[in-house]
């Protein structure tokens, strides 16, 4: 009955968390945001500062940090992307003159003017029309659905500090009063789980971010030396698609090829654009994701891409963000339950055997009781 009363929970709750996934979204990245930055306030806390001045150190740093970001980085990454969007044209046109010769041999011909090309597919630019428009309007429709209007936006953007402020504040208390809300004669057993998932989802959560930050500076610094345009917004993207298999690398070699392309000055820039991928995907694979993750926490790909797909549908955009820390703690839970399967009786056969195993005991005692009562036969004297 216990088990029944726990699903039924377990089902409400998620009910209640889907039917109100938009307005949770603020609520749930300050709580993200507080169980990344409770270790830090703790610790400062630990060198005598008050934790509600630590917590406004803390959060201040963080805003300053993406101000300056915004303020320093975001200009100049504008100013290219506009530079080559005015150039785009032009680059466009010289790397159709280049790929021309190859197109033709495939029996392809390109429009030499946007009237030939008006008269070639005049027939088809409704239904290409169509379908480019199509996910245009349904990312409008999601983001409306999400979001009544930029002010909504702007409100959960503001509410985000403010509700990891008081979470900081509370975080502690927060937990001591779940963990008495655990019954006595299983709170020990909960509680070490809660520690292990602790454990498991800090570290990796924290680990992915820590990675995603390093190859977004490989990626940048990488692509700038070689003198790919828009280094630092290929590294970033990147970098921050890196929590997806494959994307993120996808991304990365894709863009700077295509940039390289558009801008081509030679074999060597586009051999040092794969040389630097191969090299920075190699150091990701065998030292920067085992030394700061872990291996034993790594999901398989296919896995991974399963619990965006999943979140994704279910929960929008928190629905991702919450798909990866989930897949871990889940992990957790089922490593858990396949180590307590193994070690049952059930696994072992104990419970099939047990009966008959008693059933001999009972046999052998009886036989051995009877035969200490039974009387012993008189020696035979031999004269």
């Amino acid at each position: 009955m216990r088990w029944l009363y726990g699903a039924i929970a377990i089902a409400v709750t998620s009910g209640v968390l889907f039917l109100l996934r938009g307005v949770l979204t603020p609520i749930f990245f300050a709580f993200l945001l507080a169980y990344l930055l409770n270790p830090v306030v703790t610790r400062l806390e630990s060198w005598r500062i008050p934790r509600a001045l630590a917590i406004v150190i803390l959060l201040a740093s963080v805003l300053l940090g993406i101000a300056a970001f915004v303020l320093l980085v975001l200009p100049g990454v504008v100013r290219d992307i506009a530079a080559l969007a005015n150039e785009l044209p032009s680059a466009m046109h010289r790397l159709l003159e280049v790929a021309e010769p190859w197109l033709k041999r495939w029996g392809i011909e390109i429009p030499k003017s946007t009237t030939e090309f008006l008269e070639r597919y005049k027939n088809q630019l409704p239904d290409w029309a169509n379908g480019a428009l199509l996910p245009v309007g349904n990312l409008i429709k999601a983001i409306l659905g999400q979001t009544v209007s930029v002010l909504g936006a702007i409100a959960a953007l503001v509410l985000v500090p403010i509700f990891t402020f008081y979470l900081l504040q509370d975080f502690n208390r927060i937990i001591r009063g779940m963990s008495e809300l655990i019954p006595i004669n299983a709170r020990l057993q909960v509680l070490e789980l809660f520690r292990e998932v602790d454990r498991v989802l800090g570290q990796f959560v924290r680990g992915q971010l820590t990675v995603m930050t390093i190859l977004a500076a490989l990626y940048a610094a990488a692509y700038e030396v070689i003198g790919v345009r828009l280094a630092l917004p290929i590294g970033i993207v990147a970098g921050l698609l890196s929590f997806i298999p494959y994307v993120g690398g996808a991304i990365a070699l894709g863009l700077a090829l295509l940039m390289v392309g558009l801008h081509y000055t030679g074999w060597i820039q586009l051999i040092s654009v794969i040389v630097a991928y191969g090299l920075i995907q190699a150091l990701e694979g065998f030292v920067i994701t085992p030394r700061i993750v872990g291996e034993k926490l790594g999901l398989a790909p296919v896995w991974v891409l399963v619990a965006l797909m999943v979140g994704g549908e279910l929960f929008g955009f928190m629905g991702v963000m919450l798909a990866l820390p989930a897949s871990a703690v889940i992990k957790v839970l089922v490593v858990r339950g396949v180590i307590s399967y193994k070690n049952g009786s059930f696994y072992r056969g104990e419970a099939a055997f047990e009966p008959r195993v008693r059933g001999a005991r009972s046999i052998s005692h009886d036989a051995s009781s009877l035969d200490a009562t039974r009387p012993e036969r008189p020696k035979s004297t031999e004269t």
